[in-house]
C-alpha cells in the first residue's frame, strides 16, 4: 500500500532526520507513524507543514516533504500545484489528510480531485475552526477583545483579528468538508458537525493514540503536591484559562494553599524586550490575576517535553479543562490514561471520553463557580479521587490503545484502496 499523509506538523521523527538529533518533543502522530512504519506492506510519503522547506527519506519505504506556507488563513494555489506534483509522482493507494484547520487540506483535496482520487481520500477531524471563530472570545470583555499591544499593532493580531482568521480558515474546512467523501472521527460532536456540513460524506470510527510517555505511571494522591491545579494550555482564548484564573480565585477562599501550574513562560511582570512581545490576551490574562490576588499562586513550567508534561500531571492534585470549545482533547486522554483526577468544561466531545461523575466531574463551560465546585470536590476526596482516576484510567486505556487503533485505521485504508 502507498500511503500519502498530509498533517499539520512535522513529527518528531522527521525533525531529528533534519538536525541530525534524537529529538525528545515527539508528538502523538509519532506514535502513529511508528505504527505505520512496523507494516511491511506500507510505503510513506509524509508531507507537513513546517517553516521552510526540506525533502528527504528516512529509509526506502518513508519519504517526507515539509513545505511552508505563508497566510494559514487564505487558499493557496502554489500547494495545490505542488501538492499534484506528489500526487502525479508518488501515485498513492490512499491519501490521509490529519485535520481540517488549514489551507492546505483543501488544496490537496482539489489536487485529488483534479485526478479522480477523492474515492481514496480520507480526512481526519481534529479541531474545527468555523467552531473555534464562533467561541473565540466567550468570556472576555470588549475592552480584551479590541484593544492592542504593541505586539498586535505590528503583526495586526489582535484578539478580534484573530477571530476573524479563524472565520476565514473555517470557510477553507467548510469546504473541504463539503469535498471529502470520507471522514475519520471519535466522537459524537465531530459525527454531528461534518453531517451538518457534508451528508454524503461516509463516517468512519477511529479512536487516537497519543504520545508513548503516557502509557506508563500512575497518579497517586500521596505523592501528589496538594492543592495544585494543572492546566495543559494558556495560549489562545479558546482554551479557557480566563475561567480557570477566576475558579481558582473562587477555590482558594477555601484552600489558601491551593496552586496553578502551566506550562509556557510566565506572562506578570513582564521586563524590556518581553513587554514588547505581550500579546492582548497573556495581556489581559495578567491583569485579570493581578485582580483576582493570584500572582503568588501561578507557576509557570516553561517549554515541557513529553517526560515533562506527564510529571506535571502526576505532581497535580487535579487537571483542570476549562476550554470554550474542544474535540478530543489530548490533553485530557493523557490525563486519563495516568488516572490524574479530571474536572472539565462540557464542550464539543468531552463527554464522549469522560463519563461525568464515574470518571472525573464535567460542568457547563463558562460556569466559573461550578468550575471551583468541582476542582474543591476533588480536593476534599483526598485518596478516594484515586477511585475517579482509576476508572478513567481504565476508560482511556480502552480509548487510546494503540494496537487497536492502528488495526482500526489499516482496515480504513484497506477499504479505500479498494474503492
Amino acid at each position: 500500500m502507498r500511503l500519502l499523509i498530509l498533517c499539520n506538523n512535522v513529527p518528531g521523527v522527521i525533525r531529528s532526520a533534519l538536525s541530525g538529533r534524537p529529538e525528545s518533543d515527539v508528538n502523538w502522530l509519532d506514535s502513529v507513524l511508528a505504527g505505520l512504519r512496523g507494516q511491511s506492506t506500507v510505503s510513506m510519503e509524509v508531507l507537513c507543514l513546517g517553516h521552510a522547506s526540506a525533502a528527504g527519506a528516512l529509509d526506502e519505504h518513508f519519504s517526507y516533504l515539509v513545505f511552508p506556507c505563508k497566510r494559514p488563513d487564505r487558499q493557496s494555489p502554489e500547494l495545490e500545484r505542488l501538492f499534484g506534483q506528489r500526487l502525479d509522482a508518488f501515485r498513492p493507494d490512499v491519501v490521509h489528510i490529519w485535520g481540517t484547520e488549514f489551507p492546505h487540506s483543501l488544496a490537496m483535496l482539489r489536487a485529488c480531485r483534479d485526478r479522480g482520487l477523492l474515492d481514496k481520500v480520507v480526512v481526519s477531524i481534529q479541531g474545527l475552526c468555523h467552531v473555534c471563530a464562533e467561541r473565540y472570545t466567550d468570556g472576555l470583555p470588549a475592552g480584551a477583545v479590541y484593544s492592542f499591544t504593541f505586539r498586535d499593532l505590528a503583526r495586526m493580531d489582535n484578539i478580534r483579528l484573530q477571530q476573524r482568521k479563524f472565520a476565514l480558515r473555517g470557510k477553507n474546512e467548510i469546504e473541504a468538508l463539503r469535498l471529502a467523501r470520507h471522514v475519520i472521527g471519535r466522537t459524537h460532536w465531530d459525527y454531528d458537525c461534518t453531517e451538518n456540513i457534508n451528508p454524503e460524506r461516509v463516517y468512519h470510527f477511529c479512536n487516537e493514540t497519543l504520545r508513548d510517555a503516557f502509557y506508563t505511571g500512575q497518579w497517586r494522591f500521596e505523592s501528589c503536591r496538594k492543592h495544585r491545579i494543572f492546566a495543559s494550555s494558556c495560549v489562545y482564548p479558546v482554551k479557557g484559562f480566563h475561567y480557570l484564573l477566576e475558579a481558582t480565585a473562587m477555590a482558594a477562599r477555601k484552600y489558601p494553599d491551593v496552586t496553578l501550574a502551566v506550562p509556557g513562560k510566565s506572562f506578570l511582570n513582564l521586563t524590556g524586550k518581553e513587554r514588547f512581545r505581550e500579546d492582548g490576551y497573556h495581556r489581559y490574562l495578567a491583569r485579570l490575576a493581578r485582580k483576582l490576588g493570584l500572582t503568588d499562586k501561578l507557576v509557570f513550567l516553561g517549554s515541557c517535553s513529553a517526560d515533562e508534561m506527564k510529571a506535571a500531571f502526576l505532581e497535580a492534585n487535579v487537571f483542570a479543562l476549562p476550554s470554550t470549545i474542544e474535540n478530543s482533547p489530548n490533553s485530557m486522554g493523557e490525563a486519563m490514561l495516568l488516572g490524574v483526577p479530571c474536572v472539565a468544561a462540557d464542550v464539543g466531545g468531552v463527554s464522549t471520553l469522560l463519563e461525568k461523575e464515574k470518571e472525573g466531574f464535567v460542568v457547563p463551560s463558562g460556569q466559573v463557580q461550578l468550575l471551583a465546585d468541582a476542582i474543591c470536590r476533588v480536593f476534599a476526596m483526598e485518596a478516594g479521587a484515586e477511585q475517579l482516576g482509576a476508572a478513567a484510567r481504565a476508560h482511556a486505556l480502552k480509548t487510546h490503545d494503540p494496537e487497536k487503533n492502528l488495526e482500526t485505521l489499516l482496515g480504513i485504508y484497506r477499504e479505500l484502496q479498494e474503492n
